[in-house]
This record gives structure tokens, sequence and C-alpha cells, in this order.
């Protein structure tokens, strides 16, 4: 018997998780509009996705923190868009930003996973710093948990 990959290339822009039933966006925010976004420009970015259904699909939204902590693969290595290393799946294209905004924050500040170690730290959500979003569709693993 054949494991089945865990990410798969629909072809469409997407890429399926297929042991977190995930869809990602295949290019993070930076690879699709070469533009960093603050935390609100993360949430609006998701938002048009999903009102231009991107790949025919909509609910597009930030990722949790653990949701884009599962995308930290040590075992791969890639290059983000300053061609240093990173830890992502090759079912991903290289020049991604290192960094990733998610749903949770603590007041103004916003959480990032960081794609070069898969560390989190906060960071003020209005700062317009070097950060990305990558749209995800699924059940949020919050959510699992309490409705398992």
């Amino acid at each position: 018997m054949t494991d089945k990959p865990r990410f798969l290339d629909n072809g469409d822009g997407t890429i399926l998780d297929t042991h977190n039933d995930l869809m990602w966006m295949k290019d993070d925010s930076w690879q699709a509009m070469q533009k960093w976004l603050t935390w609100d420009e993360a949430l609006e970015y998701c938002k048009k996705m999903t009102t231009h259904k991107f790949a025919g699909h909509k609910e597009w939204r930030l990722p949790e923190i653990e949701e884009c902590k599962s995308l930290y693969d040590p075992e791969h290595t890639s290059q983000d868009k300053y061609e240093k290393e990173i830890h992502l799946n090759p079912a991903f294209p290289p020049g991604p930003l290192p960094y990733m905004w998610t749903t949770e924050g603590i007041g103004q500040d916003g959480y990032l996973v960081d794609l070069r170690n898969g560390e989190t730290r906060l960071l003020y959500k209005s700062k317009s710093g070097r950060m990305a979003a990558r749209p995800v569709r699924g059940k949020p693993f919050s959510e699992r948990a309490k409705n398992p």
C-alpha cells in the first residue's frame, strides 16, 4: 500500500494538505502581488480571495498559528524571496516571504510564524513590515478540538 503524499498540487493555484484536510494557496501574498502586508491588509487579502472565488472557492481566511506551523517542515529546504533557507515542502514554490500572519494575536499585536525556524512571535498588527498572508480554507484546527 502506498502512502498518499501529504501535499497535492491541484493545478489551480492551490495545494491540498491531505493530512490536515486544508487547502492552501500555492503562492503567498508576496508571490502573488510583490507587496508586503500588515495584519489588516492580510485580512483584506483573504476577503478579496473569497469575494473573487479564487480557484473557484470561497471561505479563504488567515490560518491559525498551529495551521501555519504545520507548514514548517525541517525535512525540506527551500528558499525565500531573499534566497535564504526556509523549511517548506517543495509542493510550494520557492520565493515566499519567510513570515506568515496568523489569525491570532493579543490586543494590537498579531502572531507571525517564521518558516526559517518554525517559531512564532508577536508584532504590532499595523506595523508595515515584511510579512505575507498565505490564505487557507477548511475547518480551523481550533474548531476541530471543540467538535471532533
